[in-house]
């Protein structure tokens, strides 16, 4: 009986000398991925091509940009290369063999700094990789810009919301951008004394920056600029514009606007106290928006590029003008009232009113008084400039014949006024 014990005793003993063998195995050890991604530098927001070489043998491989890049496209020497979410690069089937290179053309950030990528790949067999990480420096200058998006036209001192966006050459927005944009006037069609409330710095969400502005004088053709020092490349005053870099499209501020309800006549009203014209009336009906304002056109300042400060060779300019001008949707145009000093007038040849004419900057090509065709911009304003046509006579659609003059008269106090028509956005000019 004893022995039989031990021998049981025995074959225990072995069963878990095996069993313990077998747990003290270790695991196979990760491979070592042998690969580069070229250049180690680039300039922030700017189109740029990247070439990853891989020399280990893989079946497939994953790259993923940094934060805050756009890849755009990739292509492979071998295998399927792929791009998901623009922002991930897969190739697949590459099926071992030779070195593999990926071209990548991306975008990086707005930020300037380090960023890393990360690469993952499989390789034949059972082999597997350790990832790596390669890292990129994005530096300055950079190619982002600041845009702005459409803005509707204000009411002075109404806010309302202006956005602009952080983005890359490619336009497209980067949603880590968080550094502050702030916005100033660039162009101030008046007497350049508005003021801008609401646009100090503010911190982007999602590469977004959200303002409520407004501005207190009324006027067609006002510009911001937005502003943020990582992307203009130094600092940004926002009371006086950093040069024109980054600009909303062409504003018009108005005194009152009125929304009419549909199949209701309604009328915005627009004065300006102690001035040469004192008001301005704009009727509308079914629906229509109804726009008046009155705002002080400033003399021509040699060399300025504000588009509303125009002078066209051969003419005096007159300095004393006030500009009333209305807005209604239903006819698509605004009609600016030029109205000059008494004083201004007695200084015009006998004929007087007749010899008033507008000089005008548009932002499309026009046929000015002379049967000539405006197709060529001035380079320092950007805009189509001439001295306007006369209107058809006893045209009612003069949206068709715009930017025309459509009168000119004598006003019982000794003033003059000249009247025109142009598209509403289009900035108003000098008066000759």
């Amino acid at each position: 009986m004893r022995r039989h014990v031990r021998t049981r005793k025995a074959a225990w003993l072995v069963a878990l000398s095996f069993a313990l063998t077998v747990l003290v195995v270790p695991p196979a050890s990760a491979a070592t991925l042998s690969a580069s991604l070229t250049p180690g530098s680039a300039n922030a927001g700017a189109q740029t091509t990247f070439t990853l070489t891989v020399t280990s043998q893989v079946r497939s491989l994953s790259l993923a940009a940094p934060d805050g890049f756009f890849v755009g496209s990739a292509t492979s020497s071998r295998g399927n290369a792929n791009v998901s979410g623009n922002q991930t690069v897969s190739v697949t089937g590459i099926n071992g063999g030779q070195a593999v290179t990926v071209t990548i053309t991306a975008w990086p950030k707005c930020t300037p700094g380090s960023a890393n990528w990360t690469l993952n790949a499989t390789g034949n067999g059972s082999t597997t990789y350790d990832a790596l990480t390669f890292s990129t420096t994005v530096q300055n200058p950079s190619a982002c810009k600041l845009l702005f998006a459409p803005t509707a036209d204000l009411q002075t001192g109404v806010a309302s919301t202006v956005t602009v966006s952080a983005v890359r050459a490619n336009n497209t927005v980067d949603t880590t951008y968080t550094d502050a944009i702030s916005l100033s006037i660039e162009v101030d069609p008046g007497s350049a004394d508005a003021t801008l409330t609401g646009g100090g710095a503010t911190t982007p969400t999602a590469g977004q920056a959200s303002f409520n502005i407004s501005l207190d004088t009324a006027g067609t053709g006002y510009v911001l600029e937005a502003c943020s020092p990582t992307i203009n490349g130094g600092a940004c005053n926002p009371l006086t514009g950093n040069g024109g870099k980054f600009l909303s499209g062409l504003i018009a501020v108005y005194d009152d606007v009125q929304p009419c309800q549909a199949g209701n006549s309604c009328s915005a009203h627009a004065s300006a106290p102690g001035q040469v014209s004192s008001q301005v009336t704009a009727n509308g009906q079914n629906g229509a928006s109804i726009k008046a304002g009155v705002f002080s056109v400033p003399a021509s300042t040699p060399g300025s590029s504000n588009p509303s400060i125009l002078d066209c060779a051969g003419y005096d300019e007159i300095t004393e003008v006030i500009a009333s001008f209305d807005f209604t949707s239903q006819v698509g145009i605004k009609t600016v009232v030029n109205t000059v000093s008494a004083d201004q007038m007695k200084e015009i040849p006998t004929q007087g009113v007749s010899f008033l004419q507008v000089c005008f900057g548009s932002s499309l090509p026009f046929t000015d008084r002379f049967g000539v065709f405006q197709n060529v911009k001035d380079p320092k304003l950007g805009l189509f400039v001439g001295l306007l046509p006369d209107c058809p006579p006893n045209k009612k659609k003069l949206a068709d014949f715009a930017p025309c003059v459509v009168s000119r008269q004598g006003g019982g106090t000794g003033t003059g006024t000249i009247t025109y028509v142009a598209d509403e956005g289009d900035p108003g000019g000098s008066r000759h």
